[in-house]
């Protein structure tokens, strides 16, 4: 979404909420820090290496949702 532009009415409330969008992409960030954390430091995963891939498979995947978001939260407002 385009804010339009930094002097017209309500480019700071769109500006702000885009911050938020940018702000929510902790949440893919953190799961995918969970999920590398996890296939690295879980018994199971290290015996199992088909597990230890798929579980990197969805780390990688939730860094991009959270460099997706990221990008489209944060270059709006510029």
């Amino acid at each position: 979404m385009f804010c339009g532009e930094p002097g017209s009415a309500g480019y700071a409330s769109c500006a702000d909420q885009e911050g938020l969008f940018a702000l929510a992409s902790l949440l893919p960030a953190m799961l995918a820090l969970v999920l590398m954390i996890a296939a690295f430091a879980t018994p199971a995963m290290r015996r199992n290496p088909s597990l230890r891939t798929q579980t990197l498979g969805y780390s990688l995947i939730a860094w991009c949702l959270a460099g997706f978001t990221v990008v489209l939260g944060a270059l709006p407002p510029l």
